[in-house]
């Protein structure tokens, strides 16, 4: 054993980050003990009163999957100390939630993350979910602005990854559901749905589904989720996804309506929705045209960098982009890691270990609600809001 820690030494300096961050996430696992050592640390904290009726009329009452009970003498009902909190049911210990947070916090990818806990994809993607949710309901307002804050909008592929009804992508999108698909894979697909006998009674939906192209359409389109960003030199953040395709003035106004002090700056581009918004406002505008790096003191510098850190954060390469319906969720827990930037991996998990471990009123974190949400962007009746 000596000699295998010996060589793991030797060999740290050869790993690549990746490999880094997996192995740092293993360790985190590995520091947290078993479940029956978490469970019985935490047996003398116990809960101060009944989670159902407030009653410090209480006494342990078992346990069940390894976890001490409770039962209240007034309402007689049981509960456990992670009642009326996000972990409650989740089927995960506390060294795996542990896990599933540094993983977060890393950004790794859901299968690095069940492989590293010891959980399945399903499992993690949920609880990831919850997590986010958790963060929406404690942060959800995100900042206000009280002297020169930077705006522009970032692009993302509108996605619905997940998505299996082949009628949608066909009859409310018109389209396949891949965009890289031969003739002969078009065909296949829409005789194995059973579409392609009723196609055939309208030819001309069915040459634009076999002629259509096999690549996103170019520059700002319907292909494409805008997200409106804005940051001030104090650090306050605002992310939000807005719309589908190009950014007008009404989602400017529903996203950051009332969120500027009187003698704020708005500083953006030369898009024009930005305008109206600050006429409503009735604050200071600052447009930088396009050819132009700055305008005197004012230039978008902030929000460029923040941008870049959303490109790192979302690597096409790797596919990390969430489904357009999640987008929300996921920019949140962005924006947390953007607000808590300064703190170690290590003391980010522990905030948000205790964030979950609070009692937050959160419905629909079961998996069934979480899938059958609803876009929270302006889809422009492109698509419906409940996909």
């Amino acid at each position: 054993m000596s000699d295998f820690f010996g060589e793991l030494m030797e060999s740290i300096d050869s790993l690549t980050e990746e490999q880094v961050n997996a192995l740092l996430s293993k360790l985190e696992v590995k520091r947290a003990g078993s479940q029956k050592i978490q469970e019985e640390s935490k047996d003398e904290q116990a809960p101060m009163a009944c989670p159902h009726c407030g009653s410090i009329s209480i006494k342990k009452h078992g346990r069940k999957s390894g976890r001490q009970r409770y039962y209240c003498k007034d309402c007689h009902k049981t509960f456990v100390e992670t009642s009326n909190c996000i972990q409650y049911r989740s089927r995960l210990t506390p060294a795996q939630w542990r896990g599933l947070l540094l993983g977060m916090v890393q950004n790794l990818s859901l299968s690095r993350i069940a492989d590293i806990i010891g959980a399945s994809i399903t499992t993690v993607w949920q609880n990831r979910q919850k997590v986010c949710m958790a963060l929406q309901e404690a942060f959800g307002l995100q900042d206000k602005f009280i002297d020169i804050a930077e705006c522009d909008e970032y692009y993302m592929t509108v996605s619905f990854k997940g998505k299996r009804d082949p009628a949608f992508f066909i009859y409310t999108l018109g389209r396949m559901p891949r965009h890289h698909m031969t003739y002969e894979e078009k065909v296949y697909y829409l005789k194995k749905h059973g579409f392609w006998d009723e196609l055939q009674k309208d030819p001309v939906r069915l040459e634009a589904l076999l002629s259509s192209g096999n690549t996103y359409k170019r520059g700002i389109s319907n292909d494409q989720t805008c997200i409106l960003t804005c940051k001030d030199r104090n650090g306050n953040l605002f992310i939000t996804p807005a719309c589908v395709g190009r950014l007008e003035t009404a989602d400017v106004i529903k996203s950051l309506q009332g969120r500027f002090a009187s003698d704020a700056i708005l500083v953006t581009d030369s898009h024009s929705a930005y305008s109206g918004f600050a006429e409503s406002e009735h604050i200071q505008l600052e447009q930088i045209e396009a050819d132009k790096h700055s305008k005197g003191a004012y230039n978008l510098g902030r929000i460029n960098a923040l941008h870049s850190s959303l490109s790192a954060y979302y690597p096409k390469s790797a596919e990390r982009a969430p489904a357009t319906k999640y987008l929300d969720l996921s920019l949140m827990l962005f924006w947390w890691l953007e607000k808590n930037g300064q703190l170690s991996s290590a003391d980010k998990v522990d905030k948000l270990y205790e964030l979950i471990s609070d009692e937050i009123n959160i419905s629909g974190t079961d998996y069934k609600s979480i899938t059958s949400r609803e876009l929270t962007l302006n889809t422009k009746g492109l698509f419906p809001n409940k996909v």
